[in-house]
């Protein structure tokens, strides 16, 4: 059961309030790491999840903050899928979606199956707030040069 069997995050610039990639130019990036397994997150050893909701780029000390969409499963759900997003700024999902499995647990945290964001600078994110368990989705939107927008 992943629940008892998972590899521990504990990075504190993967949390949603950490800016320091806009000012600093310093990103994180999880494009090298070999995920294998299941893994739970913490900030500062308190328990955290992926968010839910669109980040704003450049959090979670990276270019390219990735959440996932769709809410969070329930512990009677068992183990689901879940679409990961990266913001490239213009649009909440302009990186991504792949998909991640994503499982509730009964102790009231979640573990996750994370898989390699490809060739963009992006990181997973972790937050410490309030959990969606309710579906979420992003409609796509039509983006033209002068018509820009940011999340």
């Amino acid at each position: 059961d992943p629940c008892y069997n998972y590899t521990e995050l504990n990075d504190t610039w993967r949390s949603i309030n950490n800016t320091r990639g806009l000012h600093y130019n310093n990103f994180k990036c999880d494009r090298s790491v070999s995920w294998s397994g299941w893994y739970r997150l913490f900030i500062n050893n308190t328990s955290a999840h992926i968010p839910d909701t669109c980040v704003a780029q450049f959090r979670c000390g990276t270019n390219a903050p990735l959440w996932i969409r769709g809410g969070h499963p329930t512990v009677t759900d068992g183990v689901v899928t879940r679409d990961v997003c990266g913001n490239g700024g213009s649009y909440c999902c302009y990186y991504g979606s792949f998909p991640i499995k994503v499982k509730a647990c009964p102790d009231d945290y979640y573990v996750y199956e994370l898989v390699s964001t490809a060739g963009y600078c992006s990181g997973y994110c972790a937050d410490t707030g309030s959990i969606n368990t309710s579906p979420t989705s992003v409609t796509p939107v039509t983006i033209s040069p002068g018509n820009v927008t940011h999340c």
